[in-house]
């Protein structure tokens, strides 16, 4: 099994709050993404954003069909939300008319108390009819592919860059410093335009089995020629992809004889994708592939309390409670350490 005593050696100087030194490279515009539903995904884009926005201008954008993200930020505002990215993505590919970014960016901060005394923060919201766009989006896709080269590459570039418009568009408004993108378990649609405009993915990982071979077909998707991405991006002439820049292992436990120390499974599942990171040579942006490696804590209640109550985690006070679908439920102490890995993760972006 590959050596984990780097990642583990970075894990317990955090939570001790020792210093760690900073990783030198960063990039504007960030997507979440991982094949696999339940792993704390938009738990942790809601931490990210919030974190982000304590420094930094930020634009967020919901590219999934189940909006988690958007509900944590807008609350009850979430129904009704028109015109929404949905919209703003057919506009963008059937050759419409731009939607105002005014109208497509929403302030979160009136709508999440948390977000005020941050930066500036907008959302473009997420949509229901997501899920529909990806039979338009490829259904085009397919029919550019009979046209001449020079018409292909040119029909096909408008569809693929889509979102990758919307967000220059709105950027000339929102005027953010960092982007974050929250996608869906498919690549299918949105995700996959959401692979077109960013630089750098944030991949979440349970410490669990299914959500290393999650990781291992997100990797594939990314690198193998014959996947989607590739395929699709050589019929619209592009060399674009993202970079690896952060592996997030989510729900860590730890060892109680051994303060600060992961448990035996945990550190099963580090090795596991440490394994997997390490056959995929070149999409990281740092050279170690175990220097883009972070450990979360297990959220416990505290993620509960922070999704159903749309608290940061960062906001959150050990031994608060609150009532979470008709349970009593209080803040766990680990929210601590939850904080103090968010924190250091932030500050690598």
């Amino acid at each position: 099994m590959p050596d984990i005593t780097r990642i583990l050696a970075r894990s317990e100087a955090i939570l001790l709050g020792k210093h760690v030194t900073s990783r030198k490279r960063r990039f504007s515009r960030y997507a979440i993404s991982n094949f696999r539903g339940g792993i704390g995904k938009s738990t942790l884009a809601f931490n990210l954003a919030y974190e982000l926005s304590r420094k930094f201008r930020t634009l967020l954008l919901d590219t999934c069909s189940q909006r988690n993200f958007t509900q944590n930020l807008m609350g009850d505002a979430i129904f009704g939300l028109t015109p929404n990215l949905y919209d703003a993505l057919v506009n963008g590919v059937t050759a419409g008319e731009p939607i105002p970014s005014d109208e497509l960016a929403i302030s979160v901060s009136p709508n999440c108390p948390s977000f005020k005394g941050g930066k500036p923060t907008y959302l473009i919201p997420g949509s229901t009819e997501l899920f529909l766009f990806p039979s338009l989006m490829y259904g085009q896709l397919a029919q550019f592919a009979q046209l001449g080269d020079a018409q292909k590459k040119r029909a096909s570039q408008t569809i693929l860059k889509a979102l990758d418009k919307i967000v220059a568009q709105v950027s000339e408004f929102a005027k953010p410093d960092k982007i974050l993108i929250d996608t869906s378990p498919f690549f299918g649609g949105a995700t996959h335009l959401a692979w077109e405009a960013a630089e750098a993915l944030i991949i979440p990982v349970r410490v669990d089995q299914h959500s290393i071979e999650a990781l291992r077909l997100t990797l594939d998707m990314l690198t193998k020629k014959q996947m989607d991405f590739h395929r699709f991006n050589e019929q619209a002439g592009f060399q674009h992809k993202p970079v690896v820049h952060a592996i997030v292992m989510t729900h860590c436990g730890w060892n109680r004889q051994r303060a600060n120390t992961p448990d035996s499974s945990t550190k099963f599942f580090v090795e596991a994708a440490l394994e997997v990171a390490e056959q995929y040579n070149g999409i990281f942006s740092e050279k170690n592939p175990d220097d883009c490696f972070y450990l979360l804590d297990d959220f416990h209640s505290s993620g509960r309390i922070s999704g159903q109550q749309r608290i940061p985690l960062a906001e959150l006070k050990a031994g608060r409670k609150f009532m979470v679908d008709g349970q009593r439920l209080e803040v766990n102490p680990s929210v601590d350490r939850y904080q103090k890995e968010m924190e250091s993760l932030t500050l690598d972006l």
